[in-house]
Order: structure tokens, then C-alpha cells, then sequence
């Protein structure tokens, strides 16, 4: 099965922008210390101008979905989210929109247009009015809330997205509760995987707290197993040792089965300056681990090299022979694709 090319292409996820009305302590655009990364935020928008000329409209008609879920910031931040929405749909009137956000800025319009277009909204929030600002820092309850109601009642389509820590697990039920009164279509809890991360140094962290403010945010008393990280595999990357059965997989051997890259789903991650990689577990190619496989960045920059050339290239090649047991094999492909 080829890879990911422009023939094949189903699905772009885009992150519209690296701006963010939020400052969520865990998130990308914070170092440890808690201090904005300066250069990959707060500095470039996916423009409407940029998404006519770098995807186009022969690419767009055959699209299956636009999904906007970014690593450093969050759509509505964008001033043209709503054109480039409206310019989608006009290409693909049957193209699935879907919008990933805190829900904390923009005005009565621009969530009343956002339901008529249709564009499906995952909202992000953490718990109740007493403690949803605790982990989604600057994001006021009244706004938040004056944004679910215009949308949905507008006839817009929502999920609760409720990302689990010590002091809102035991809100979950009446979360869940006001989602259904609110008119929500689904609601669903998360855990974070970021108590256990690699920073762009490639220095590793496990902690169970960390100070926010005058404040501190700690790990849910039960971590579901699924999020938890495993030490021995994080710490090296040619074994990976299960849980269960304390057995040993090759690195090289084991099967990936790579998301973006499915019988009937082919993705590209577009970041907002430019850069493309297969997934958003891949898309922090300056700081993270795709930056040891990557010979010139501008090859794989819409801005500078048209997008059917950086399919073809050599990064998105070496990703393929990595997850088919090449050397250049990545440990994020490893550990979010490999089958188990």
C-alpha cells in the first residue's frame, strides 16, 4: 500500500493558527517553567489566501474531512476561520468540518455561522464553573457558556471533551448531567498523558503535580491505565516492555499500523506556518523527535515547496520505511501506532 500522496489524500487536520485565548499549564506552547515557547506561538495563521493556492480546489473536492485540532493554538483565534470554512464548503458541500476548542472567545456571529455551515465543535472543557479555569486558564465560565448556548441552539452539533485531574474527577456525573441538559450530542472524559513527557531537549519528567499560579493541579487519584506511559520503553527506544506480560518487542520488528495511513483514510497534518507532517503526533517537527529525520525544513514547508513534492520527499519516505521496520523508525509512530 503507497503512502500518503496527493492522489490518495482524505483528510487534512489543520491547525488554523498558533495563537490561543487560553494558557493551559500542560500545553505545548509552555515549557516547564511554565514560559510561552516564543517562535512557534502567537506568531502565524492559516490564511484563506494560503489554503486556495497551497491546497486548492482539486485537492479540497476530494476531500472526506477538515479536522482543526492544532498544537499550539485554538481555531477561533484565526480573524478567517469563518471564510475558510465557507470557502470549503463551497468546493465540498459534503465535506465534514470538524473544530477543536476551549470555546472562550469570539462573539454571538461568530458561533451563530459556525452551527449554519454545519462545522461539528468539540468543546474543551474541564470540569464546572468552579474549576474549569483551573487547567483552562483565562477561559471565563459566562463566555464559555454564552458560546454553548448560541451554538447549539443555533442548531450547531457539540461534544464535551472533559480532561480528568484531581480536582474535578468527582465532577464527571454532573458534568456529564448539565452536557444533556445543555443539548450536547456527546459527552466524554479523558486523562492527559503529559504528566509523563519528553521536553524539546529530550529530557524526561514524571511528575504527579505541578504548581499553577497560587495554585497547584495534581494527577487524578486513578489514572486509567491507557495513559499511563511505560518508563522502560520511554527510556529506551529499541524495547519496549508491556505492562502485562513484561515481554520484549522489537523495536524494529513490530507491527505499525500508521492512523494516517488507513485502506480508506489517508491524513496530513498542516501546521499554521506551514510545515506537514502524517499526524499531529509528528507535527512539532522543530522541537520533537522528527527533527533527527529531517535534512532541510524548508522540503517540507508549503511555503516554500508545493505539497504533492513533500509527499514524494524524503521525509515523508523515510516515515514510510520507518514504520515498516526501516532504521529511520520513530518512536512516536512506534508507541501511538503500534499494534499490540
Amino acid at each position: 500500500m503507497s503512502y500518503i500522496t496527493t492522489d490518495n489524500l482524505t483528510n487534512i487536520m489543520a491547525e488554523m493558527t498558533d495563537y490561543c485565548n487560553a494558557a493551559c499549564p500542560m500545553c505545548n506552547r509552555f515549557d516547564w517553567d511554565l514560559n510561552l515557547v516564543k517562535g512557534v506561538t502567537n506568531a502565524h495563521h492559516t490564511t484563506l489566501e494560503f489554503v486556495k493556492e497551497k491546497i486548492g480546489d482539486e485537492i479540497i473536492s476530494r476531500l472526506k474531512g477538515w479536522m482543526c485540532q492544532g498544537t499550539y493554538g485554538d481555531a477561533v483565534m484565526n480573524p478567517e476561520t469563518l471564510e475558510i470554512f465557507k470557502y470549503l464548503k463551497e468546493i465540498n458541500p459534503h465535506l465534514s468540518i470538524t473544530m477543536f476548542t476551549n470555546g472562550g472567545a469570539r462573539n454571538t456571529d461568530f458561533w451563530k455561522t459556525l452551527a449554519e455551515l454545519g462545522v461539528d465543535v468539540t468543546f474543551s472543557i474541564d470540569g464546572l464553573e468552579d474549576t474549569n479555569h483551573l487547567y483552562r486558564r483565562n477561559v471565563k465560565w459566562d463566555t464559555l457558556m454564552k458560546n454553548v448556548n448560541i451554538f447549539i441552539g443555533s442548531g450547531g452539533r457539540a461534544k464535551w471533551h472533559f480532561l480528568v485531574f484531581k480536582h474535578n474527577q468527582n465532577q464527571i456525573e454532573d458534568a456529564e448531567k448539565l452536557s444533556k441538559e445543555l443539548g450536547f450530542k456527546n459527552f466524554e472524559s479523558a486523562f492527559s498523558e503529559r504528566w509523563q513527557d519528553f521536553n524539546s531537549k529530550g529530557e524526561y519528567r514524571d511528575i504527579t503535580s505541578l504548581k499553577v499560579d497560587e495554585y497547584v493541579i495534581e494527577k487524578p487519584i486513578d489514572q486509567k491505565k491507557d495513559f499511563v506511559k511505560d518508563v522502560d520503553w520511554l527510556k529506551n527506544k529499541n524495547v519496549f516492555v508491556t505492562e502485562e506480560k513484561q515481554e520484549k518487542d522489537n523495536f524494529l520488528t513490530r507491527k505499525i499500523s500508521c492512523f494516517a495511513c488507513q485502506t480508506h483514510r489517508r491524513e496530513i497534518y498542516l501546521r499554521a506556518n506551514g510545515y506537514v507532517s502524517p499526524c499531529c503526533i509528528l507535527g512539532d517537527v522543530e522541537r520533537n523527535e522528527p527533527k533527527q529525520i529531517i535534512n532541510d525544513y524548508d522540503k517540507i514547508n508549503l511555503h516554500h515547496t508545493d505539497l504533492k513534492t513533500i509527499l514524494e520527499g524524503e521525509f515523508f519516505q523515510d516515515l514510510s520505511d520507518g514504520i515498516n521496520g526501516g532504521e529511520k523508525r520513530l518512536r512516536g509512530c512506534y508507541h501511538a501506532c503500534g499494534e499490540k
